[in-house]
């Protein structure tokens, strides 16, 4: 969708707000009566294709119109333009896009639940490695591990996560999409469910959301974690960038002609913080611990090296320039470079880091 485009139909949304779990925050003062129509002759065009507006019970949605202006209803549209919507209850104020509330925080899954989840995956004659979504939204949390006829459901409070060796979305009508990462995905919609499937290795992994707390733009962003599972991670924490930083970011990224594309770590160690980002011949992002490095350049080549395959499956290689020890792997039409200066990073740690580098939204 043209940006601007996107922008005109984000400030009519915000304009009529249908939000779940909103009802009833405005009461007392806040709230005036009206008397509106629900106005069903209107319809919908998105990127050329017809959309219909349901909410999570599969009900079509109208626009209402008053006083001559159509307010249309946030939360579906916000889904079919996979901007995510979050509402905070705490200061009455609704999010569209990045906001303070969209907040992603590691699965560091605790003892107990890697050990079902690998039990899980344990049944499956050839497919027992066990892959599980590395990040979750902030409140969520894993409920339950449990093995399918054919595959393996990881049941959040706010999302499903199925991996199988059976491609889902094969008999289903659907969308393709590229993931941040550069995987093919598809989205489509089983009863009235967004279902989001990609292959990841030897596997499918589908995401979806059935309470639709989740976003098209979050799940993708889950699906995009979705690897190998090790040890409990509890080391490591999400990186959450401010609005300020994000921007940083991006006009770093766009000083780079066919570079603009802005990609970014996600992952960092738990005492570790963002400190700034800069770019020369490429784009530097400065952490209390670590450096990480997006080039078009390799700059590991040349150097002798050892070469290591992370939990994404992605090849990546260890070098040592001037005493130091660096990873660099490729992602997209970009190599990444991460090292740790003061040494307080480990290299099983780096590697865990190197998995969560991916484009920024």
């Amino acid at each position: 969708m043209n940006k601007n485009m996107k922008r005109t139909v984000a400030a009519m949304m915000i304009a009529g707000m249908t939000v779940s779990g909103a009802a009833g925050v405005y009461a007392g003062t806040n709230m005036q009566k009206i008397n509106a129509f629900l106005n069903y002759g209107i319809g919908f065009k998105i990127n050329g294709s017809t959309y219909i507006p349901k909410d999570e019970k599969g009900n079509t949605l109208a626009p209402i119109t008053y006083h001559d202006t159509t307010y249309l209803p946030v939360r579906a549209l916000s889904n079919a333009l996979n901007t995510p919507i979050q509402y905070d209850s705490k200061t009455n104020t609704i999010y569209i896009g990045t906001s303070t509330t969209d907040q992603w925080v590691l699965a560091n899954y605790s003892a107990a639940q890697l050990d079902e989840i690998k039990k899980a995956f344990a049944g499956f004659e050839g497919f027992e490695s066990a892959y599980a979504p590395q990040i979750m939204i902030k409140g969520d949390a894993l409920q339950k591990a449990a093995a399918t006829a054919d595959g393996v459901n990881l049941l959040f409070k706010n999302m499903t996560v199925n991996v199988s060796p059976r491609d889902y979305s094969f008999e289903y009508d659907g969308t393709n999409v590229t993931l941040s990462n550069g995987a093919k995905a598809k989205w489509y919609n089983v009863n009235g469910t967004d279902m989001l499937t990609v292959k990841v290795d030897d596997r499918y992994v589908t995401v979806s959301s059935p309470n639709q707390t989740l976003t098209k733009a979050q799940a993708e962003k889950v699906a995009v974690s979705v690897a190998k599972v090790g040890a409990a991670q509890s080391d490591l924490a999400a990186v959450t960038y401010t609005a300020a930083q994000t921007q940083a970011i991006k006009d770093e990224f766009a000083k780079f002609d066919g570079f603009t594309a802005a990609y970014a770590p996600t992952k960092m160690a738990i005492d570790d913080a963002f400190q700034k980002v800069a770019s020369g011949d490429s784009v530097i992002f400065w952490f209390k611990h670590m450096n990480v490095q997006i080039s078009p350049r390799d700059y590991s080549f040349g150097y002798d090296s050892t070469a290591v395959t992370l939990a994404n499956g992605v090849k990546a290689k260890w070098f040592a320039p001037s005493g130091t020890a660096m990873l660099s792997f490729q992602i997209d039409d970009r190599y990444v470079t991460i090292s740790s200066a003061d040494n307080s990073l480990t290299k099983a740690q780096i590697e865990q880091i190197a998995t969560g580098v991916a484009k920024l939204k």
